[in-house]
């Protein structure tokens, strides 16, 4: 199952997509939609794809394409860039673009995949690469910003659908979740982080992991790699456990399978007094990250829409499903 978007999105989208395949020489014909949330994710053989747009995506593409050479010199567990695209990143128009090797993936990932890989990256101290300093809820307040200063036609869609989907205006919603930003601001200056801080990935759900299928020529390795390295950065390594516990509580994970997780990383976050605060933070996430690009991305607004209700009703059982 692919994101479902307006024809104007996708005619967007695979307008950029072509420009860029045409730019490294691959067929834009036999590229497909894998994911849209805040990137476009494409498989167009023998590459992936990841388009972005927004003002700081140019900057964020070009730290990635560095982070992703320094990682793979250290002999890290992570996806590889395209080889034989020698400048990356790719632009189109206001779009930036890079291109990964692709991995034909094995099987579906758990979450007990993501512990070699994280105990791996958790290893480092830092890159040869500079690396930003792990400040989640200045992100969340940009995602928010930039709602709040949408085009005029996005400007009236987003409040339509604050409207229709949760009875209030745009402006009222975006005000709670700054509310909620600085309430989980002040409790993290709160926290007493147990591990020593380090090279995190910033993301790693089962969702940015890689099961390389055996005996494929193309992949150096069978071990399961770690992709989106967009969030990587200097952090507190208890950041990277909080999605697979976050996982099993919200998203319907088995508890059976988190356990394989900590058995494997060593580590059980969710007994720890900083928990509760974590989760918060995950959750402020997971409805901040798309909440400015809702636009001809009916199944994305419907799934937020949900998140947000459970969220304004402290509905802890309402299961969540992942954006597509």
């Amino acid at each position: 199952m692919t994101t479902a978007l307006s024809d104007a999105v996708a005619a967007e989208l695979h307008g950029h997509l072509s420009d860029v395949c045409a730019q490294i020489g691959v067929d834009a014909d036999g590229a497909r939609l894998v994911k849209y949330t805040m990137n476009a994710v494409f498989v167009a053989p023998p590459f992936v794809i990841r388009l972005a747009a927004g003002p700081h995506a140019a900057t964020l593409a070009r730290r990635v394409v560095s982070v992703a050479a320094c990682l793979e010199e250290a002999g890290m567990p992570t996806v590889r860039l395209a080889p034989g695209v020698l400048s990356q990143p790719i632009f189109s128009g206001d779009w930036v673009a890079t291109a990964w090797q692709y991995v034909p993936a094995a099987d579906e990932p758990k979450p007990v995949d993501l512990a070699a890989p994280l105990r791996a990256l958790h290893s480092l101290d830092g890159l040869d690469v500079a690396l930003p300093i792990w400040s989640p809820i200045e992100k969340f307040r940009r995602r928010l910003n930039a709602a709040a200063t949408l085009p005029p036609e996005e400007a009236d869609e987003l409040e339509r659908w604050s409207w229709s989907e949760l009875g209030i205006p745009a402006a009222d919603l975006l005000h709670n979740l700054h509310r909620r930003c600085d309430e989980a601001e002040e409790d993290l200056d709160r926290v007493a982080w147990r591990l020593p801080p380090g090279v995190i990935h910033g993301d790693a759900h089962t969702g940015n992991i890689l099961l390389p299928a055996p005996n494929d020529g193309a992949i150096a390795c069978s071990e399961p790699l770690l992709c989106d390295l967009d969030g990587i950065c200097i952090g507190p390594r208890e950041w990277d456990l909080v999605p697979t516990a976050h996982g099993a509580t919200r998203f319907g994970r088995s508890a059976a399978e988190y356990r394989g997780f900590v058995d494997a990383y060593g580590v059980d976050i969710t007994v720890w007094a900083g928990w509760s605060v974590l989760r918060r933070v995950r959750e402020l996430q997971l409805v901040t990250s798309t909440i400015d690009a809702l636009a001809g991305r009916p199944d994305v607004a419907r799934e937020l829409a949900h998140r947000l209700r459970s969220l304004f009703s402290d509905d802890l059982k309402a299961t969540w499903r992942r954006y597509r």
